[in-house]
């Protein structure tokens, strides 16, 4: 009995501890990566490794004379190699990398000694023409804070860099960390903790003028920087786009990289690039050498706080069409035949049509992406609703809410009546219309009115007299069934004897406006 009880202890402790090593869901983290998974949907990051990573840390930062300049801590050959005495690791030097076809990276060398110092280098970035170079460097005093540099090429000298001269942007106690020179030569970004921020490291630009010096530093704004750190500023060759890396919006963890779109009107919203590229660790240093492949630096396979360099190729998944509906706002009920305008946040216009016969509209979109689409339909409100790509991976809907009737003293004037083809079936959209007429009608108690159908000059005119007279009546049937006194109502069928496009051969257009229902008031 002694030995049953054993057992059964055993079995419980052994039940126990599998149980509590059992993953538990995170709720919060579930939910966000939802909402980089549909934003990001048709991105597929390729990873590969490059030769030059070690057991310690090496970062990607920028190309200089078709090498890959690098960040690293590892031992240096033929060269002291220092010490950080907070962290006691080795200190960051830069280094240039060969890059061969497939781009991977080879045979590191010391990239410059006129600015290699004995403390920890940062990342480098070279104007267009390549002749200017800006650098950061740890100081003395703190080696958590960078001071930013410049020098010029000078190929006659024996070190090649020249000028060697600090660019004073703030206060000492603040760092200057990340660099990055746009592709016109005009603009310098970095990413710094100087007060007045959103918090942490912020995104700045400061313009670079004519004779070298630097403007005043203006912050990227709320769209880009957050209450946590944002580093590592690229822009596309398009200069369209804006890629960093940060540790607050959307994040799945660590240092995130996002993208953001520039226009006319700033910085829009950042979108996480999607698991495939970042991770729950560190992911930085995103560094674009065509449309499809760069490089991007990573600890999530790293132990102790060190990097590696991966290349990437980016697969993007074939067109992604989702469907767009458009609704009543109260009803619900689908609107045929309404315009909608979708464009990008560039402006581009991605889709020009109209709603079929259900309500909707197919549209194709992109990840990564701000869409304004614009609605308009006879009757309602036009409406102008920004959207992103997460918003379409499911089939969405935008609702219209209705125009109020123009009521004159001869007529009440709403949008047209639409019927089945050759039928005297009321549209259900159709209905929300005639809801308007019930509407002045129970605000007017003394109000009567009449109702005319008419119809195009298609067909004979005995068969569209007709016709209207049966679509008249089916007006005047619903507005009964809806609580008007039929002694308030008149109807009639007009057929074809008042066009109000009189034309030999109609256009759509024109036959639409032919075939009307009009409400005038008796009274």
């Amino acid at each position: 009995m002694k030995t049953k009880f054993l057992l059964f202890a055993l079995l419980s402790l052994l039940t126990n501890l599998v149980t509590a090593q059992e993953p538990v869901r995170n709720a919060r983290l579930d939910s966000i990566n939802d909402i980089i998974n549909k934003n990001a949907k048709g991105l597929r990051f390729v990873l590969s490794e490059v030769s030059v990573n070690s057991e310690l840390s090496e970062i990607g930062t920028s190309f200089f004379k078709n090498k890959f300049i690098i960040l690293s801590n590892k031992k240096r050959r033929h060269y002291e190699t220092t010490i950080n005495e907070d962290t006691k690791t080795p200190n960051n030097n830069l280094y240039c990398v060969n890059v061969d076809s497939t781009g991977n990276l080879t045979f590191p060398l010391l990239f410059a000694s006129a600015i290699d110092s004995k403390d920890n280098e940062g990342t480098i970035t070279f104007t267009p023409d390549e002749n200017k170079v800006f650098f950061t460097q740890s100081t003395k005093e703190n080696p958590n804070v960078y001071k930013l540099y410049t020098a010029d090429l000078d190929i006659k000298s024996d070190k090649y860099w020249t000028n060697i001269t600090e660019l004073k942007l703030m206060d000492d106690q603040y760092s200057i960390e990340t660099p990055f020179v746009s592709n016109d030569g005009k603009k310098l970004y970095f990413s710094s903790n100087i007060p007045g921020g959103a918090g942490g490291f912020d995104l700045y630009e400061v313009a670079i003028l004519e004779n070298g010096t630097l403007g005043a530093p203006m912050n990227l704004g709320s769209k880009i920087n957050t209450k946590e750190d944002e580093k590592f500023p690229f822009i596309s060759n398009d200069n369209n786009y804006l890629f960093f890396s940060s540790k607050g919006h959307t994040n799945m963890g660590g240092f995130d990289v996002f993208r953001s779109s520039i226009t006319e009107d700033g910085y829009h919203t950042a979108f996480n690039l999607g698991g495939t590229l970042n991770s729950r660790k560190d992911d930085l240093a995103f560094v674009m050498v065509s449309e499809n492949k760069g490089y991007v630096s990573s600890d999530k396979t790293a132990t102790d706080g060190n990097y590696d360099i991966y290349r990437y190729n980016l697969k993007m998944a074939p067109n992604t069409v989702s469907k767009l509906a458009i609704k009543e706002k109260t009803t619900g009920i689908t609107l045929p035949n309404a315009k909608i305008v979708v464009k990008n946040e560039f402006g581009k216009i991605l889709a020009d049509g109209k709603t079929d016969e259900k309500g909707n509209i197919s549209i194709i979109y992109n990840p990564l992406t701000i869409y304004n689409v614009t609605v308009e339909k006879e009757g309602y409100e036009p409406i102008t609703k920004q959207l992103t790509s997460g918003d379409f991976y499911n089939d969405t809907a935008i609702e219209l809410k209705q125009a109020k009737p123009i009521v004159t003293e001869t007529e009440i004037q709403i949008e047209n009546i639409y019927f089945d083809f050759n039928k005297a079936t009321i549209k259900q959209e159709s209905t929300l219309s005639l809801n308007k007429i019930i509407s002045v009608l129970n605000e007017n108690k003394e109000m009567s009115i009449s109702i005319f159908a008419h119809t195009d000059a298609k067909g004979s005119d005995e068969y569209n007299k007709v016709l209207s007279e049966k679509r008249a009546k089916a007006t005047f049937d619903y507005l009964v069934s809806k609580g008007i006194n039929k002694n308030r109502l008149k109807y009639m069928g007009m057929g074809e004897m008042e066009l109000k496009v009189k034309c030999t051969t109609c256009t759509t257009e024109e036959d639409q406006l032919n075939r009307r229902t009009e409400f005038k008031i008796n009274k």
